[in-house]
Parts: structure tokens; C-alpha cells; sequence
């Protein structure tokens, strides 16, 4: 690695895996692009950013792959052929080597990878094997290109461009901007990195790499750098065939306009907004932080209680500015943290192509939504269950080609992906068109297990059967397969969905698909709390899960237990139990009518008596950890205004602890 490059590794790993986790997904799309399309020139810039920024930091290893992957890709793109799978899987092993490299200096190991040299062998071997393409000839000094080419020249020779400006550059920006007029003034530039407008705000030593489609030899290329000061260590070679322009902006193009180059959106002057990447662990130190200055609001709030009324009434008004003011630095690092849902799909096109190849299936993924922002933390936790809902569809779903067109149906299946929010959620579903789940199986399969009683399951509705494929290990499957076992999974992917304080359900019909829905919130850490009091402490409760409030008196139907006692509420009948008997405290309410909190979690409705009704609080919510994040009915906790810890409950844990507690009760 080349000394003093080391400062910049961070950027390079966090920027290489962007473009390579971008470029698998890319690379499997590929295999259906037309001639000509979009996404060759995109998969080809990815490695040439790598390459570029690996050149610069002194990482040989990744700029020799991706220097034969580009050269692979050029000749596939010029032929006009349309790449077969061997081709497509060359390229995503060199991908794959691509990433371990960039890992093992993440890592800053010194060593090269040992892998490096037989991979570009082999795919030199498959570039070798594509006709050659005969570049133009030369043009003679007198026959200077025009400064800005009408069109770029798909066969045009590309040279990759490196230079470095001094330490000691007070002004990189117009530097590079010197260096930017003089490569266009030898041909197309296609790109530039970073660009001078980038470097504008800078000052000190800069690496920059370029692009340039000139028919121009590589002395003449070199020399151009040789009249601008503080521009040192240029280094000029040919690039492989392939990449297309960049956009270019003609000269009449109105000025002070939105426009859109190479992704970025300008106004006016044309430079891009500015960007900073920063460390997702700052970012949750400094959400911390906020939510400590709203509790240290709150506890100002609970001081000035104690004031004299005329001292009372200015000091409320500016607690209250300063609790807004509070709230929108939250609200602000809030949004700070929240991350597009194709952090999740761009890895899943692969995955789909590899599952469908090893069970002999066809299948097309599409995304919808994919720029719908999703809060890190709930991004994070989406993986797995994401993950395994996809796996079951392609294993359990689909059909084979064969069996696909002897229903009078495409070959190829289709998986949909689609997120879109609704008001505080995202909704995410995950759709087939395959054969749909089995109803009656697993009807069957229940009973068999012992979860029910044939004769409830005759009751059952087929909205309920649906549902029965969320009980732990129930599967219709007569046997495990190395991508998907006997059920085990999706019991645990309602569990983490759930964990999050949302919902899953699915739909089906038979012959035509299923659909999986994921009701997710867009963050983890504010809520809205009922706050209720049982045997002398508080507890809370999400306010989004309370249907309403009732007081009910059940002393003269001989108290109140675990056991199946029911209210009467808006017309219906509701289970109903003591939570100061579920967590074994006193009651400490009087004889009489008692509060009652009336909860919904998936689609079940009941009833909680509490001995008091305190009142609502918006809270930061922690999460729990061990032990306490194993103990059923716990959620989280969270700090009140008067430094007070508090313990938020979980609704669908809770009923689950009352039944069973009251079945226990009922044995006996």
C-alpha cells in the first residue's frame, strides 16, 4: 500500500463496497440488457471507480481485476452478444474476489490476496476468446478532434488518468479544474473523480482519477500536465473498450434549471449537493445524546412544578421553546439515520438468480419503492426475515418451468419486492405468482402436531388456516431441503417483525401466489405510551395497540383471575385479565369499578385491568438487554420527566403469558 495512503482507506473500503454490493445486482440484470443499454455503462463505471480509487491508495491486487473484468465487459458490450451464464458468473467471482480484497484492507493486512493472478487469467482467457475490436487510426496533429465531440465514438480508445496535486496546493479545485479543460480539450472526458467542484472547498494534496476517450497516443495525453503547477505523479494508460460518456450539457442548455448529471442533482452552478459520510455509530451516540437533553426537558418541567406562580408562568414558555427546539435536533438526527430499502434489495437479485439455478427454476425479481427510507436500526433487522420470506418463495412457491406451462403459465416466475409508506409505516410485500399455500395441508399439519383440535380446525376460517404457517415448526414439506427446513423460520420472521413493533400477514390463493405484508414502523426509538399504575408501579403501554379505555366492575362476579372472564365492550365480548395477578403484585385499586385497557395485536382484541390510568407520555425508547430482553411481555424501557426508569410492556407477550397462565389454572 503506498505510504500515506492509509489515511484515506476508510473512504475507499465504505465507497468500493457501495459500488461492488451495487454491481452484483447489476451484473445478474445484465444477463437480459440489450445491446447498448444503460446498465453496461453503469456496470462498467462501478469498476473503473474501484480501480481508480484502488490505484490511489496502492492496492495492485484490486486494480489488476478489475482492470480484466473491464476489459471483459468492453468486448462483451461492443460484440453486441448477449452474455451467457459462464460469462456472468466469471464476473460475479470476480466481484466476489473483489470484495474480499477490499476486506482484507479493511483489515489493513499487508499481504496481496494469492487469488488475484489466476482470476485475471481466467478472465483475460474469456476476453481472449471475444473478437478483437480495431481501434481508428490515429489522428494526425493537424486533425485536432473538436473540443466537445458531437457524439463519442463507441470504438474511440479510453485511457485512464492519474495525477496527484501537492500538499502544500492552497487551491485544488482550480487546479483540477485546469487539469478538467485540458483533457477535453484532447477528446471526451468521461469522467472525473473527485471533480474539481468537489475540491473547490478544499485545500492540501488531492489523487485524482479520469476517463478520457481520445484518439490522441499517450506521450501527447501526459504532456498536456506538464504546464500546471503544483500537478505531480502523473501516470496515463489505456483502458479498456466499453465505458459510454458521461452526460454532457450542450452549450445552449438553459441556465439556472434542476438538472441531473452523473446522478447528482445541481441547481444553478452546477455543482453537485454536498455529501459527508459519516460513521453510524455517531450517529446513534449523538441520537443518545438529543434523547438526553429531552429527558433533562422533561425533568425542568417536573422542577418547575414546585415554583411560585409567577415565576412558574415565563419559565413553562421557555422550557416549551426549548423542548421544540429540543425535539427538531432529534427529529433531524432522526432522518440522519435513515437508510433507502435498496440497502436491502441490492443483494437479493443474486441471491434469487443462485437459489432458482440450484432448484432448476426461472425466476424474475422485481423491486418497487426501492427508495422508501427506512430508520438503520429496522433496516438492520430486516435482513434475515427478508431474506428467508424470499428463500421460501423461490423453494416453496414457485413451480418448475414444466409444471408452470402445464397450467397455462410463463415460464418464469415473478417475485415482486414492493415498499411504499403509509403515513408513521412502510408496508413491504413480498409476492409470487406461484402455486399458492396449501390450506387444507395445513390444516392438517396442525392437527397432527397438536396445536389444535380437529374439531376447531374444522371451525376455522381460511384466512385462520393461512395463518397456521406461522406456528413454530409446522411445515407442509415431507422433507428438509439444504434452503429450507420443516417451517422452522417463518415463525421467527413474525417474531422480528414484530420485535419492531410490527406486523406480518399473508394472503394466498391457490394457483395464483401468496403475499407476504410487512407492517413496519419507520423507527424504533419514539413512542407514544399509556401510562398505567399496578400494585404501586407504572408501567406503559404502546399507545398504538390501545383500542380504548372502559372501567368495568367484576368484584360481584366473584373477583378476577386468569381464567376466561369476559367484557363487554362497544357490543363485544373480550377476554379479559389482572395484570397486577400476571406479574404476582398487590392490587392496591378500591373496591369497585376498575380501568380497563383494551388492546389489539394481531387481529386478537382483549382486555387488561390496571389499578390506575395515569396518562400519556411521548418516550425515547431503549431496548432491553440481557436478561431482561428474554422475559416475555417486556419491549423495552424508557426514562420519564422525573428521572423515573419505566418499563414498556408487550402486548402480544402479555396475552400470551395470560393464557397460558390461565390454562395452567384451569388444569388444576
Amino acid at each position: 500500500m503506498a505510504e500515506g495512503a492509509h489515511k484515506y482507506l476508510p473512504l475507499f473500503v465504505a465507497e468500493a463496497i457501495e459500488h461492488l454490493t451495487a454491481l452484483a445486482s447489476e451484473l445478474v440484470k445484465l444477463e437480459h440488457e440489450p445491446r447498448g443499454g444503460p446498465l453496461w455503462d453503469s456496470v462498467f463505471r462501478r469498476l473503473h471507480s474501484v480501480k481508480g480509487s484502488a490505484a490511489t491508495v496502492g492496492l495492485p491486487a484490486i486494480v489488476a481485476i478489475s482492470h480484466a473484468a473491464e476489459a471483459l465487459i468492453g468486448k462483451l458490450k461492443a460484440s453486441g452478444a448477449q452474455p451467457d451464464r459462464t460469462q456472468i458468473d466469471l464476473l460475479l467471482q470476480a466481484t466476489d474476489a473483489l470484495t474480499r480484497e477490499v476486506e482484507r484492507a479493511a483489515a489493513e493486512l499487508k499481504r496481496e490476496g494469492q487469488g488475484a493472478s489466476s482470476l485475471v487469467a481466467l478472465l483475460e482467457n474469456a476476453s481472449k476468446a471475444l473478437p478483437e475490436i480495431t481501434p481508428p487510426p490515429a489522428v494526425k496533429p493537424s486533425e485536432k478532434p473538436a473540443e466537445k465531440p458531437a457524439a463519442l465514438d463507441p470504438a474511440l480508445p479510453r485511457l485512464d488518468v492519474f495525477f496527484s496535486l501537492s500538499k502544500t496546493c492552497q487551491a485544488p479545485g482550480a487546479r483540477a479544474l485546469i487539469a478538467q479543460r485540458k483533457l477535453r480539450a484532447l477528446g471526451t472526458l468521461v469522467e472525473m473523480e473527485p471533480s474539481p467542484q468537489q475540491l473547490m472547498q478544499k485545500k492540501g494534496g488531492a489523487r485524482v482519477s479520469a476517463l478520457l476517450a481520445t484518439a490522441r497516443s499517450l506521450d501527447e495525453v501526459r504532456a498536456a500536465f506538464s504546464g500546471i503547477p503544483e500537478v505531480e505523479e502523473v501516470e496515463v494508460r489505456v483502458a479498456p473498450l466499453g465505458a459510454g460518456p458521461a452526460p454532457e450539457i450542450a452549450a445552449d442548455e438553459p441556465q439556472g434549471q434542476l438538472r441531473a448529471v452523473g446522478g447528482a442533482i445541481s441547481v444553478d452552478d452546477g455543482r453537485p449537493e454536498a455529501t459527508v459520510r459519516v460513521r453510524a455509530q455517531a450517529l446513534d451516540q449523538l441520537l443518545d445524546q438529543a434523547a438526553e437533553v429531552l429527558h433533562g426537558i422533561a425533568r425542568l418541567r417536573e422542577s418547575a412544578r414546585k415554583l411560585p406562580e409567577s415565576l412558574a408562568g415565563n419559565f413553562e414558555a421557555e422550557i416549551d421553546r426549548l423542548r421544540r427546539t429540543a425535539r427538531e435536533l432529534h427529529g433531524r438526527v432522526m432522518t440522519a439515520r435513515l437508510t433507502p430499502f435498496s440497502a436491502l434489495t441490492e443483494r437479493l437479485p443474486r441471491a434469487v438468480r443462485e437459489m432458482a439455478h440450484r432448484l432448476g427454476k426461472e425466476v424474475d425479481l422485481e423491486v418497487q419503492g426501492s427508495e422508501v427510507e427506512l430508520d438503520r436500526t429496522v433496516i438492520d433487522a430486516l435482513g434475515d426475515p427478508l431474506t428467508h420470506l424470499v428463500r421460501n418463495a423461490i423453494d416453496h412457491g414457485f413451480e418448475t418451468s414444466a409444471q408452470r406451462a402445464a397450467v397455462h403459465k410463463s415460464p418464469r416466475g415473478k417475485l415482486l419486492l414492493h415498499a411504499r409508506r403509509e403515513r408513521d409505516k412502510v408496508l413491504v410485500e413480498i409476492s409470487d405468482d406461484g402455486r399458492g399455500l396449501d390450506v387444507a395441508g395445513l390444516r392438517t399439519r396442525a392437527v397432527e402436531m397438536g396445536a389444535l383440535l380437529p374439531g376447531r380446525a374444522a371451525e376455522l376460517t381460511e384466512q385462520q388456516c393461512l395463518e397456521l404457517a406461522f406456528l413454530p415448526g409446522l411445515s407442509t414439506r415431507a422433507e428438509a431441503t439444504d434452503l429450507s427446513g420443516r417451517g422452522v423460520g417463518l415463525d421467527a420472521v413474525k417474531a422480528a417483525v414484530e420485535a419492531l413493533g410490527g406486523k406480518l400477514s399473508v394472503r394466498s390463493t391457490a394457483g395464483r401466489g401468496s403475499q407476504f405484508t410487512l407492517e413496519l414502523p419507520l423507527s424504533v426509538s419514539m413512542a407514544n405510551l399509556l401510562l398505567v399504575q399496578v400494585g404501586g408501579e407504572l408501567y406503559g403501554l404502546p399507545l398504538h395497540r390501545v383500542v380504548v379505555t372502559t372501567e368495568h366492575d367484576l368484584s360481584a362476579r366473584g373477583g378476577e383471575g386468569f381464567e376466561a372472564r369476559s367484557i363487554a365492550v362497544m357490543g363485544q365480548l373480550l377476554r379479559a385479565y389482572s395484570l397486577s395477578k400476571l406479574f404476582g403484585l398487590p392490587s392496591l385499586a378500591p373496591p369497585g369499578p376498575r380501568p380497563f385497557a383494551v388492546l389489539e395485536v394481531d387481529g386478537i382484541t382483549f382486555a387488561l385491568s390496571v389499578d390506575r390510568l395515569v396518562g400519556q407520555e411521548e418516550a425515547v425508547l431503549k431496548p432491553l438487554f440481557p436478561p431482561l430482553d428474554r422475559i416475555k411481555g417486556l419491549a423495552g424501557t424508557t426514562v420519564l420527566g422525573n428521572g423515573r426508569p419505566l418499563l414498556v410492556l408487550d402486548p402480544r407477550g402479555l396475552y400470551e403469558l395470560a393464557e397460558s397462565a390461565a390454562r395452567l389454572k384451569g388444569a388444576a
